[in-house]
């Protein structure tokens, strides 16, 4: 029997984090850990240890989690929730508005969610809102207390507001005083209700970056744990790659402008309910979607556009959408691809050209707004992420470094990992084939480290 499979399923059942895969490494060296604490080497009295002892199993799961997080990730969000959402339920509903972050890690989403909103409401924020952070993880929750932070966390908080919020602190920076005492920090089990102190209603809750770590089944039963702590016109955002992931019928998917978000009523929304289930916890491509660049079938000889001939097949007139792309037809591109999302809103493939396309028509939010759509579809779309970047690096969009940065490090992470990887691309192939994109994403990225480091 594998030693560590008692121990997986300790953790499964009270916490639901899933530990197969990579997640084995963290969990043989909490084990070693725990075997130097207790001076145990016998695996079924460490195991009746952490069943019997609350405290020494806080510090193994302590030991377990990954907490990887950043000040302003998925900024986007954020500002879409401070400029447009919070201030509509305040005109509905008045204040106090509650705001829980679920799976806080050591505090930068909700502390993030503080300066923005300080920079729209000065002091009268602490009286508008309230907000708290909720993560099983005790020691981390110690470090989200105390406020202070290293320079990773600050890859993307913009310099203006690290120098109004943070102050020196032995080589580190903690929290302005102020917004440490607003954010509060409480223990937080997603699948035991019954041991948490903070039970709602809540306003909104981040649930972002978090149910990576759980299967559908735990992410179904958290979901219905969330449900009951949303006030009646509530919303749950989840992380941009796990969106629709979590649509499990729990909640209802909507959408605003570019951001989506779930909503407790139920009322079915067709597109929504057509999207594929996006599987963030390992990123395995299937075979037909990965497209090596010497194997991958030849196009098609091209032909002249006959745009009165119906097509045979969705994937017929896919491609020969493709074609017109390449033959610079762009406006019989466009009117062929508006008719296929109406087939098929979510095809990963159609939201991708149909970027291409808004982009040769000089309509670069258009284009944005695709490219994103086909991230949020399939987040491994690396085609997506690079030419998502190059609107802003190209200077089509406004000049936005940070969003260029995370364009093309998701190009470098997803093509390191999977060299050969067609993007979740299912009919068409990337018009910029993997290796070129790798190259050109790696140099892009060094050129804006340069920049940013010389300024």
């Amino acid at each position: 029997m594998n030693i560590l499979a008692p121990f997986k399923e300790l953790v499964q059942k009270r916490c639901g984090l899933q530990l197969d895969g990579m997640a084995e490494a963290r969990l043989s060296k909490a084990l070693e850990t725990l075997q130097a604490m207790t001076g145990l080497d016998d695996a079924p009295a460490l195991l009746d240890r952490l069943e019997r002892e609350h405290t020494l199993f806080d510090h193994f799961i302590s030991q377990l989690t990954v907490n990887e997080t950043y000040f302003f990730r998925e900024p986007d969000t954020l500002d879409w929730l401070v400029d447009t959402h919070l201030p509509e339920r305040l005109a509905a509903k008045g204040a106090p508005l509650s705001i829980l972050s679920a799976g806080c890690s050591s505090g930068e989403e909700p502390y993030s969610l503080a300066m923005a909103l300080f920079e729209r409401y000065g002091e009268r924020a602490t009286q508008l809102f309230t907000l708290a952070g909720g993560d099983i993880d005790q020691h981390i929750l110690g470090k989200a207390r105390q406020g202070i932070y290293g320079g990773m966390a600050f890859r993307a908080l913009q310099p203006a507001l690290k120098l109004r919020y943070f102050e020196s602190h032995r080589n580190l920076y903690k929290i302005s005083d102020t917004l440490r005492r607003w954010v509060t920090f409480h223990p937080f089990n997603l699948l035991q209700p019954s041991a948490n102190a903070l039970q709602g209603p809540f306003d909104v809750i981040l649930f972002r970056n978090v149910s990576i770590y759980f299967d559908e089944p735990t992410r179904r039963r958290i979901q219905q744990y969330l449900h009951r702590l949303l006030a009646p016109q509530g919303i749950m955002l989840c992380g941009v790659a796990e969106t629709l992931g979590n649509d499990l019928g729990v909640f209802t998917l909507a959408r605003s402008g570019d951001v989506f978000y779930f909503r407790p009523d139920k009322i079915p929304t067709a597109p929504v309910a057509s999207a594929p289930v996006v599987d963030t916890r390992a990123p395995e491509l299937p075979a037909e979607a990965v497209a090596h660049p010497v194997l991958a079938p030849k196009a098609p000889p091209r032909e002249a556009p006959t745009p009165d001939e119906p097509p045979a097949s969705f994937s017929q007139a896919l491609q020969r959408a493709h074609r017109l792309l390449d033959q610079n037809e762009f406006q019989q591109a466009a009117e062929l691809l508006e008719a296929l999302r109406a087939e098929q809103p979510w095809s990963v493939d159609v939201l991708l050209l149909s970027g291409l396309v808004a982009r040769w028509q000089q309509v670069p939010q258009q284009a944005y707004d695709f490219f994103k759509r086909a991230i949020y579809t399939a987040p491994d779309c690396w085609p997506a992420h690079f030419y998502k970047a190059e609107l802003f690096r190209q200077g089509e969009l406004a000049d936005d470094p940070v969003q260029c940065r995370h364009g093309y490090s998701a190009v470098i992470r997803l093509l390191d990992e999977a060299p050969t990887a067609g993007g979740g691309l299912q009919v068409i192939t990337s018009p910029l084939p993997p290796g070129d994109a790798l190259f050109l994403a790696s140099r892009h990225l060094d050129a804006l480290l340069a920049t940013q480091g010389a300024s």
